[in-house]
């Protein structure tokens, strides 16, 4: 099968959808299907990547850049697309339009939403409602549950099914580490507004103050708000107990994983989490918002710990930190059942959605 994965944002840019759209490429090749990426982010002059790459648009915002309609179906044409998958968080032109054309030229087409609409329902409906997206004939799906919930209600009630994003679960899971000194606290995110490093900074201080020298905590990855956070760690006399490594390979994050004790998912909108999945299958207790998509493979007490606030998070990770035999049972449990958010498990979800936006076309033909 041709699949065409359309995309606004993709490598080099690195965030969840882009390594995700990626990897599914990649599962889907060795599957025996022949996927390509359609993308607005620039790059390099010659991509190495051995999945077929097409950068589109003229210089614009960031990865998000203007493709002519014509412009685009003459990609999925050339490319002999037999089914498109378009990418969407929420400022997605680019997806957008692939799942608007290809579903009205009779091209099988899912739409996976990979944010959080809750914040923003009443924009996005007003948006869908004057394209009309909920009666374009394509198969809609979102990451989680959490997610599948605010696009429901965008779409006016449209039928939104959960495709979660895929992972490998072994190749997270370690060898236990010899530890050494206090327990540590481990959290993985793009430092956005959105993604709530700067309050998980200051929980964290509100712990070491409750408890000094009781844990240590490592903070892994870029974005624009690093710079400010490494000056409120210097500035509160933190960094020894407190680290913050800018972005880090994949490599260096599992060896991170396997030493630490504890995994923490401050963001509330989180439509996914598969940074805190991969320290869920590394076997590290997490503890994340309730509400968020970390919701569907974290349940209450027994992966970890679901919050509702910040305070709640304080209070949980403070009162886990003296019980370290509560977070070793946790763990025991991670490390010996592995989660079902597995690459078979996603590939098949593409599969079936795929099916049905095949039946969507077909049933239009029939009419």
């Amino acid at each position: 099968m041709r699949i065409a994965h359309v995309t606004d944002v993709y490598l080099p840019r690195l965030g969840g959808v882009e390594l995700q759209v990626r990897d599914l490429a990649a599962r889907q090749s060795s599957a025996g299907h022949a996927p390509f990426v359609v993308t607005a982010t620039p790059g390099p002059l010659q991509d190495q990547d051995p999945i077929p790459l097409v950068r589109m648009g003229a210089p614009g915002f960031g990865p998000y850049r203007a493709v002519r309609d014509d412009d685009l179906c003459r990609v999925l044409r050339a490319g002999r697309a037999q089914v498109v998958h378009a990418h969407v968080s929420a400022f997605s032109p680019l997806a957008w339009s692939a799942a608007r054309l290809a579903g009205v030229h009779g091209v099988p087409t899912v739409v996976s939403v990979h944010s959080m609409w809750h914040d923003v329902v009443p924009a996005m409906r007003w948006y869908a409602r004057r394209r009309g997206a909920a009666s374009w004939p394509v198969a809609w799906a979102a990451v989680s549950t959490a997610a599948a919930d605010a696009v429901r209600d965008a779409l006016d009630g449209t039928p939104v099914a959960v495709l979660p994003n895929g992972i490998d679960p072994e190749s997270w899971l370690s060898p236990p580490v010899e530890r050494d000194g206090p327990p540590t606290v481990v959290s993985v995110m793009r430092m956005v507004r959105r993604k709530r490093p700067q309050p998980l900074l200051r929980a964290l201080f509100a712990v070491h103050h409750a408890h000094p020298g009781r844990f240590r905590a490592v903070l892994v990855g870029d974005g624009p708000l690093l710079p400010r956070l490494q000056a409120e760690v210097k500035e509160a006399g933190m960094t020894a107990g407190v680290r913050l490594t800018g972005a880090l390979p994949r490599r260096d994050i599992r060896e991170l994983l396997a030493g630490a004790d504890l995994y923490v998912a401050p963001a509330h909108r989180e439509s996914f989490g598969i940074a805190a999945l991969e320290a869920r299958c590394a076997g590290l207790p997490v503890v994340a918002r309730r509400g968020s998509g970390v919701a569907d493979f974290v349940e209450h007490g027994v992966d970890g710990w679901l919050v509702g606030s910040d305070a709640e998070l304080i209070s949980t990770v403070s009162g886990l930190l003296a019980s370290p035999e509560l977070l070793a049972d946790v763990a025991r449990h991670n490390r010996a059942v592995v989660p079902r958010m597995k690459w078979d498990t996603a590939l098949a979800a593409a599969e079936a959605r795929y099916a049905d936006a095949a039946r969507l076309q077909d049933a239009l033909v029939q009419v």
